[in-house]
């Protein structure tokens, strides 16, 4: 096979390894939104914000309390009071963060096109590699990813009855990052899209 024909598979080969290596790079967000059926949500006017002992990441409150009482104030027309003004809501935030490690395995070769491979990530792509020419080989490394947990819980203050809460998962928390901020608000607006939930 002439040269110029090997580096036009070469080419296409890494194009395709790029392309399934992509959802690697892409961080999964679950939501889950729960309430108390029985509530009475089109009641609900007026709230305060509550700090949660359960927080160990008080940080992340400047990102919360913006992105929720934009939802609550100019989305759905309530008011943030004091407690001295009998609010009809509490709201509480906890954001906690899990560690754990994923299992990066890289596959090359020792001659021609050296081939690439993915390895871990949690949802079984693994041992997935091949190559062109010699002899391959593999290097399995551990990867540190932080796992983040967002839950917004709304109580009625007159029955102090949880009536509903939204949580987030995001399975790989950008710390350090900017896009910190982008995560907090993506998951916010997720949430309170079904705040308050449908009426039946």
């Amino acid at each position: 096979m002439k040269n110029s024909s090997l580096k036009k598979l070469a080419t296409t080969l890494w194009g395709l390894a790029c392309i399934l290596a992509l959802p690697l790079a892409l961080h999964a967000q679950s939501i889950r939104v729960n309430w108390r059926l029985s509530a009475p949500f089109s009641s609900y006017k007026t709230y305060e914000w509550v700090s949660s002992p359960e927080d160990n990441h008080p940080f992340y409150r400047q990102y919360v309390d913006e992105y929720v009482n934009y939802a609550l104030k100019k989305k759905k027309h309530m008011q943030q009071v004091s407690a001295q003004q009998s609010p009809d809501l509490r709201v509480e935030y906890r954001f906690l963060t899990q560690e754990t490690m994923d299992t990066n395995t890289t596959y090359w070769g020792t001659g021609g096109w050296g081939g690439w491979g993915m390895g871990g990530w949690g949802w079984g792509m693994g041992g997935m590699g091949w190559g062109m020419g010699g002899m391959g080989f593999a290097n399995t490394r551990q990867v540190p990813r932080t796992i983040g947990i967002l839950t917004i819980d709304m109580f009625d203050t007159r029955t102090n009855k949880l009536v509903w809460r939204g949580q987030a998962t995001e399975d790989s928390v950008d710390v350090g990052n900017k896009n910190e901020e982008k995560q907090v608000a993506m998951s916010i607006f997720k949430m309170m899209k079904r705040f308050p939930p449908p009426l039946k």
